[in-house]
């Protein structure tokens, strides 16, 4: 399987380090974290939707293309995750709880979680922790920009 992420340089690798340095719907803040999508453009959606404005989108980003080997298992988050407002800002306590405690046990390299942004396509959560992360690889990095027609005032 191929994933997909838009990200800078320094955090390209597979190590999760942007995961220390603030929360995610998915994750509390200090735990190592790969957020990934199932597709490029749902990536590009992700990124746009963390960022205040065309303006604070950096420069210097990066189309990154993972494989994940086949037969690693990839574990679908419970409905039971996905009560009312889990899909709220500021995060549910069930999807960060979930997600804190599927990367701190170290069981599974990945988990499929639904997208906000477009809640039939999925995003790709993987475990830098997980031994399975060392036959991920990097297969592509492409410097990636924004078309700047997509922030154009409607």
């Amino acid at each position: 399987m191929i994933v997909y992420r838009i990200t800078n340089e320094e955090h390209s690798a597979l190590d999760g380090m942007g995961g220390l340095y603030g929360p995610g719907r998915w994750h509390k803040k200090g735990n190592l974290v790969i957020y990934t999508s199932e597709h490029a453009s749902l990536a590009a959606w992700e990124k746009i939707v963390h960022v205040a404005s065309f303006e604070n989108l950096p420069n210097n980003l990066f189309l990154v293309e993972i494989e994940i080997p086949d037969g690693i298992e990839i574990q679908t988050v419970p409905q039971s995750v996905l009560v009312g407002g889990w899909d709220s800002f500021p995060f549910a306590s069930e999807t960060v709880n979930y997600g804190t405690s599927f990367l701190r046990k170290k069981e599974h390299l990945a988990l499929k979680v639904p997208s906000v942004i477009i809640p039939t396509e999925y995003n790709i959560i993987l475990n830098p922790l997980h031994p399975g992360i060392h036959f991920c690889k990097v297969i592509s990095k492409t410097p990636f920009i924004f078309d700047k027609r997509a922030f154009k005032d409607l």
